[in-house]
């Protein structure tokens, strides 16, 4: 509860939408409305008279409302950027809707984000799942909803896995590299050579083969979608996840490298979206249970696959490119690399050795990464 209200709190304060009308009332309002404004704040013990309170909170105001104006601003050209550099998009119109024209490939669809993604589009888009984790019962009876078992490690049968499904249900236009593995909690000198090499298959290496398997029919169709699940841990370095993170850097490095290439290496590359999602804790089935608490104590959120699921769902039916945070309260975190080293250890706890013993991780293949 209170991490909401800290969280609705720290929102309305990056809002130039709540910030701009308060300060405007504040230095043109109304007598009566300003006093009513100024009502919480008469306890201020920083201030000696009503002048010095409405003058330090004008201030804040005026802050905090240039601050979210920039804000506002910065996020509108990062999208214009992704969207290669254009307000409309290139290519041929998608069509998400009861005719179900789309058909989305989603890896690692049996659990997790993964799950509710495929019971999000499914609504209104043919669906494929490729996992080796057995496929629920309940998804399997979706309309529309495709399973085909295949160890993604195994590159060999993923790209005859492709074949079959473009062979029975058509060119996908909507790939979403979501499967993902975490590492077991060790360290680099605690793991082995394998664990470490099969973390990249899945995690890396399988969204190369599946982008080379699917990019070429995007382009002749002028029209497609390329979604890698990555994780708040592309941007930051976590002890006892080591390789987790360094294979989810390469994952948005992947991202935005396919993003450069379409602009500049393919015709009619244009045309193809590219979008990262970066969560942060989310009980996927690769954190137990048991950690939850002790994820709890450290002041983490474990939210629902459900949060992520919703909002890839709502960026693909836009039919736009972007990098998405969820929650989106930890989007300043992707400027992690650009502080200075020793906020970055306040930031993480590493100074205070928080980060010392790590979680455990389950290592089952196919389960939506958390982030």
């Amino acid at each position: 509860m209170a991490s909401t209200v800290l969280d609705t709190a720290a929102w309305a304060a990056s809002e130039p939408l709540i910030t701009a009308p308060l300060l405007y009332l504040l230095t043109r309002g109304p007598p009566h409305i300003r006093e009513r404004i100024l009502a919480p704040f008469q306890t201020n013990l920083l201030a000696r008279n009503s002048v010095a309170r409405v003058a330090t909170l004008i201030t804040v105001l005026k802050v905090l409302t240039s601050l979210g104006v920039v804000k506002r601003i910065n996020a509108a050209m990062n999208s214009f950027a992704l969207n290669k550099w254009t307000l409309g998009r290139k290519g041929k119109e998608w069509k998400f809707g009861p005719r179900k024209e789309e058909l989305i490939l989603i890896t690692g669809g049996s659990s997790g984000i993964g799950y509710e993604m495929v019971k999000g589009f499914s609504k209104d888009a043919r669906v494929v799942v490729i996992d080796i984790s057995p496929f629920p019962e309940e998804l399997a009876k979706l309309s529309d909803v495709s399973f085909y078992r295949c160890d993604i490690t195994d590159f060999d049968a993923v790209a005859d896995v492709c074949s079959q499904i473009r062979n029975r249900h058509g060119d996908p236009t909507v790939l979403i590299n979501n499967a993902g593995i975490g590492s077991i909690g060790r360290s680099v000198l605690e793991s082995t050579n394998e664990s470490t090499e099969k973390l990249f298959k899945v995690n890396l290496l399988s969204h190369f083969v599946l982008i080379r398997e699917l990019l070429p029919a995007m382009l002749r169709n002028r029209k497609g979608h390329i979604v890698t699940i990555a994780s708040m841990a592309s941007f930051i370095a976590g002890a006892g996840l080591l390789d987790y993170c360094c294979s989810k850097v390469g994952a948005l490095y992947l991202s935005d490298g396919i993003r450069a290439e379409c602009l500049h290496r393919y015709p009619d590359g244009e045309s193809i979206c590219t979008t990262s999602v970066h969560p942060s804790w989310h009980a996927t089935g690769i954190i137990p249970e048991s950690d939850f608490k002790k994820l709890q104590r450290r002041g983490v959120r474990v939210d629902p696959p459900s949060n992520v699921a919703d909002v890839v769902v709502e960026q693909v039916r836009r039919g736009r490119s972007g990098r998405l945070f969820v929650p989106r309260n930890q989007a300043f975190l992707a400027g992690n690399r650009n502080w200075p080293l020793w906020v970055q250890d306040l930031v993480t706890g590493i100074w205070r050795g928080r980060q010392r013993n790590g979680f455990r991780f389950r290592g089952e293949e196919g389960a939506a990464v958390e982030g």
